[in-house]
């Protein structure tokens, strides 16, 4: 076999490319990261907002305090007609980050960048141009073109995380199906102390933009990001030119003394490549589906790409997992982008009419919503992202079971002296079962039960008592943790003791208050390789609870 330059390489050291890079490091595999430009580039505020649900990826690889921290946080949406409000919507404030932070692309690269530098496992070069791409039954082999100097590189895997103008997508004559649409779009980036309340405002048929769409986005440092829909006879340059564009940025800030950061227009897609698993070589991100800016879908469901992909590819480097595994990544983010295609199209039709009986429809719509609340209710302005609930993965069957089977799962406090602080810091290194009793006698029940068969693949076990409950008799190789005073959210208790499975991504894959074994669960959560016949596994039972990240106390 042709040794290989790293196990994973990664081509794009946007958000997507960075989080694949360090949540495969966290999971201890080394990956190449190759970028064409010779250093990161400052694009204004691009993809300006992160989800809450998003940022505890990265929390997994240490970055999202400081995401956070700089971060705007808003919980409320406003939608107006005619410089009349309609609509404001609160979104409730989750226990961890969010549930909407906005910051620009740039800085969260920023942030990503410096932790994959100071990370061993993570390569991180600039200035490498792809030029092709050949793959066979071992690897992917790599030319890229550096200083003026061929390089080539080999790859046990490829992650195609290039953008929108994909070169490998291109190198690989991969279908790129959908459509670009032929209305133009503005984004300002200013800087200016405006009036507003730091929240997400959505104008419809404003007066500084009639007939069309206007969104404004507050930014950190009192950078305000507004985006017109255009007409389709806007020149920019020729406004800036001469004067108009000042024009237009007053129509709707007033007076107020601002600067101009970053102008930018551009076109929407609604793309998705046919197949996200080309062999060995996986597409994600921009690269993988093209998305309108309504909801902030494109580079959140970039990184869920990301974190989905990355677990997948640490169990197949490991020996815990057979390359059909990689099937099971096209088959879950393909339904995810499918959906955000399906949310975005339907938010597109209202937003930009396809033909004149749509249009007039539209306005009368928009008229009766300012005194009829069913006519408001049908005002889209775009809904927000969230992330996708994995219904039909083959590595969830009978998700339908239970309204939580495939979804992010939900948090909870947790309290006691040494205990992670939330319910979702437990997750990330590995799969985590999830043992939920009222006493710690029913917690041992399912311990003993969960290892009545052998793993194939390594997991922690962590029982969730309520606060104050004695912990005694629950083997030492078990994490306790203990919920706050409010509990666990009602979906995840049951009349009797139960089992959850959550996957490294935190989507919960499992469950069981009946006695189903978990290690089939596991083996099948996991696509893992059989168990041998004697019961081993590849790196056998000291592995089950190998994770520092679960350091609940027993008291």
């Amino acid at each position: 076999m042709t040794a290989v330059d790293a196990p994973v390489g990664i081509v794009g050291a946007g958000p997507v490319g960075l989080v694949a890079a360090l949540r495969l490091a966290g999971l201890g595999v080394a990956s190449i990261v190759l970028d064409a430009q010779p250093s990161l580039v400052k694009q204004g505020s691009k993809a300006c907002l992160i989800q809450g649900d998003v940022l505890e990826i990265l929390d997994k690889a240490g970055c999202a305090d400081p995401v956070d921290a700089e971060g705007v946080t808003w919980r409320v949406a406003r939608t107006y007609v005619a410089n009349e409000e309609i609509r404001a919507v609160t979104h409730p404030k989750p226990l961890g980050y969010g549930p909407f932070v906005n910051i620009s692309q740039y800085r969260i690269e920023q942030v990503l960048a410096e932790r994959a530098a100071a990370e061993p496992l993570i390569d991180l070069r600039w200035d490498h141009q792809v030029e092709d791409v050949a793959q066979d039954a071992a690897g992917v082999t790599l030319t890229a073109r550096t200083s003026g100097a061929e390089q080539v590189l080999r790859f046990r895997h490829l992650v195609a995380c290039d953008g929108v103008r994909s070169t490998l997508r291109e190198l690989l004559g991969v279908e790129w199906t959908g459509y670009t649409h032929k209305d133009r779009f503005l984004i300002t980036d200013i800087k200016a102390e405006l009036p507003l309340a730091k929240e997400r405002h959505f104008h419809y048929n404003p007066s500084f933009n009639p007939g069309r769409q206007l969104v404004m986005h507050p930014q950190p440092d009192d950078i305000w990001r507004i985006d017109w829909q255009l007409p389709p006879d806007a020149d920019i340059e020729a406004e800036r030119a001469d004067g108009r564009f000042d024009a237009r940025v007053r129509a709707v800030i007033g007076d107020i003394p601002y600067e101009i950061d970053w102008v930018s227009t551009y076109r929407f897609h609604q793309r998705v490549v046919a197949r996200l698993r080309v062999g060995r070589v996986l597409f994600a991100g921009d690269a993988a589906h093209a998305l309108p800016p309504y909801g902030s879908r494109g580079m959140n469901s970039g990184i869920q790409d990301a974190d989905n992909l990355a677990w997948k590819l640490a169990q197949i480097e490991r020996g815990l997992a057979d390359e059909e595994l990689l099937e099971s990544y096209h088959i879950e983010r393909y339904a995810a982008a499918r959906e955000n295609l399906r949310v975005t199209e339907a938010t597109i039709r209202f937003m930009v009419p396809p033909h004149p009986l749509r249009r007039w429809a539209r306005s009368v719509l928009l008229r009766l919503s300012k005194v009829l609340p069913s006519a408001e209710r049908r005002v889209n302005s775009g809904r927000m992202a969230e992330p996708y609930v994995y219904r039909e993965s083959p590595l969830i069957p009978g998700a339908e079971a239970h309204p939580l089977l495939g979804a992010f799962a939900p948090d909870a406090a947790l309290t006691g002296e040494g205990a992670p602080d939330r319910l979702r810091r437990l997750f990330g290194r590995g799969f985590t079962g999830l043992l939920i009793a009222s006493d710690a006698a029913g917690a041992a029940r399912l311990a003993a039960e969960a290892r009545s068969h052998p793993w194939a693949v390594p997991a922690g076990l962590v029982a969730v008592l309520p606060a104050g409950v004695p912990a005694d008799g629950l083997p030492e190789d078990v994490t306790v943790v203990r919920t706050g005073p409010d509990g666990l959210p009602a979906g995840y208790a049951a009349t009797t003791p139960v089992w959850w499975l959550v996957r490294p991504d935190g989507h919960l894959a499992a469950r069981s208050t009946r006695g189903e074994s978990f290690a089939a669960a596991l083996h099948t959560a996991a696509g893992a390789r059989v168990p041998a016949d004697d019961g081993t596994t590849p790196e056998g039972d000291a592995a089950r609870v190998a994770d520092p990240l679960l350091r609940g106390t027993k008291a």
